[in-house]
C-alpha cells in the first residue's frame, strides 16, 4: 500500500493525498473512547476498533439499523 506523508505546517493537502480521512475516523474512536465506553479494556482493543469501523464505514447508510436488526434480532 502506499504510504504519502503530509507536513501540516506547510499544507493539509498534496494534490489528491490528504489527512482528513483519517483524522475524522480517529475523532470517531476518540468519542467512543470518553463518551459511549468511558474505558476501553486492554484484552479487546482490536473489537472497539471494527466497531467503530463497521460505524464509520456505515454513517452514510441510511437502513443500516434496519439490516442489523434483521440479521441478529430476526435471522
Amino acid at each position: 500500500m502506499p504510504h504519502f506523508t503530509i507536513n501540516d505546517a506547510i499544507a493539509y493537502a498534496q494534490g489528491l493525498v490528504h489527512t482528513s480521512t483519517i483524522e475524522g475516523f480517529w475523532s470517531v474512536v476518540m468519542r467512543a473512547i470518553f463518551g459511549q465506553h468511558h474505558h476501553y479494556s486492554k484484552k479487546y482493543p482490536a473489537a472497539y476498533i471494527v466497531e467503530t469501523c463497521t460505524k464509520y464505514n456505515n454513517r452514510n447508510y441510511a437502513e443500516a439499523f434496519d439490516q442489523f436488526l434483521a440479521g441478529t434480532v430476526m435471522g
